[in-house]
């Protein structure tokens, strides 16, 4: 009986090994199939005076990562790892936050407000062969920089466009003074302006302000001696507020036509009564269009932050959606393939539809002519006036390489 019971002992025993040993080889098949998350890098400016820009960013971002992955966070079963680097507007710290994620193994990175700091990230994709979305950065360089540079939102020559209509109906011959800041976004407008209102029959000027000045009286005072006509404003960032107060002390806005681009709702007052008179481009309002990518941008500002989407927020929503194309075309490690789903893409954002051109991977989008209303509690609210079509505002192409 005892030898019985032995056999019978062994038995169980081997029969419990074996359904351990069929339950580790589960887990370890299961293990294996479930699949990597791919790494996305954005760089933005979290500090500095692009700040705000890079929150409206951010947010549009990460609503859009749920608007085209239909709210997964997923794709093709893999999920999104996007890690946020401060480049706090420094070009240093940018490109160092660029190598370090390139060294971690990152194939997809974005970001950047600042189109000096575009500017050079765009090589550094090309010499370590990854992908890069930029924006909000509109520096005209960034188009066409290389096959591996890409950009989400808007580039200059799109804006001096948008404004064309507007130098025309002022009259011609007149003084047109391009002021703006003197680094690549502003010096990239006044080659689009001087181009653009030149062949108009104006003479166009240009007054580039150092980044560092915060006291604009002296630039009040040089705006005054030109005595422009009209006077083409392309400004960033938190100085905007102290420059228009020096402009009106001066009574700079009594004397010349503004046309400008609508900046992000904060600073809509700046101007006082007298900005309701202004001639305003604008690159995205949320009223501006009816899609359903739109909707889900407004209703999710409104349900995460309680807010309404602000300049740049589309251009973020924009970056995931691009995100999320380059992954299901190149799983986010095949960087071949995932240039070729980006190059030629035709989508639906916020804007509209949009296009990603082959040639030179310039943003085809819609871009709008609107006027700034006040309510009588002074409440300012943007007016759509006219949506310029993605073809009547396409820059010229600056580059061809191939998909």
């Amino acid at each position: 009986m005892k030898t019985r019971a032995r056999l019978v002992s062994v038995t169980l025993s081997i029969a419990m090994l074996a359904l351990c040993a069929s339950i580790g080889t589960a887990q370890l098949s299961g293990a294996a199939s479930s699949k990597a998350p791919v790494k996305i890098g954005m760089i933005t400016e979290a500090t500095g005076i692009y700040s705000a820009y890079a929150l409206e960013y951010q947010q549009g971002f990460k609503i859009g990562l749920q608007y085209a992955t239909k709210g997964t966070g997923k794709v093709n079963g893999s999920k999104l790892d996007v890690k946020w680097n401060d480049d706090a507007d420094n070009p240093t710290t940018a490109a160092s936050d660029f190598k370090s994620l390139v060294g971690a193994g990152y194939k997809l990175i974005g970001g950047t407000a600042d189109s000096s700091i575009a500017d050079s990230l765009a090589p550094l994709a090309a010499q370590n062969k990854v992908v890069y979305i930029s924006g909000p950065a509109a520096d005209d360089a960034v188009t066409g920089a290389n096959r591996y540079t890409f950009r989400s939102g808007r580039q200059t020559y799109q804006d001096v466009q948008t404004a064309k209509s507007y130098i025309k109906a002022l009259g011609t011959g007149k003084t047109v003074l391009v002021l703006g800041q003197d680094f690549a976004f502003g010096q990239s407008y006044v080659t689009d302006a001087t181009k653009a209102f030149g062949a108009l029959g104006d003479n166009v000027q240009s007054l580039l302000v150092p980044l560092t000045t915060t006291d604009f009286t002296a630039t009040a005072l040089q705006v005054q001696q030109i005595k422009p006509d009209i006077i083409f404003l392309a400004w960033a960032g938190t100085t905007g507020a102290p420059l228009t107060a020096a402009l009106q002390q001066q009574g700079v806005f009594n004397t010349a036509k503004v046309v400008t681009g609508l900046a992000n709702i904060a600073t809509y007052p700046f101007y006082g009564s007298v900005g309701t008179s202004f001639n305003y481009l604008s690159l995205y309002v949320a009223n501006g269009s009816k899609n359903a990518a739109n909707e889900y941008l407004i209703k999710g500002m409104k349900s995460k932050y309680n807010a309404t989407p602000d300049l740049f927020t589309a251009d973020g929503f924009v970056a995931a959606q691009m995100m999320v194309r380059a992954v299901q075309t190149g799983k986010g490690t095949n960087v071949n393939a995932m240039i070729k789903g980006l190059a030629g893409w035709s989508f639906l954002a916020p804007k509209g539809q949009q296009t990603i051109r082959v040639a030179d991977h310039a943003m085809l989008q819609p871009m709008f002519q609107v006027s700034l209303v006040t309510s009588i509690d002074n409440v300012y609210t943007p007016v759509v006036l006219k949506t310029l079509s993605a073809t009547a505002t396409a820059p010229p192409v600056t580059a061809h390489f191939s998909k």
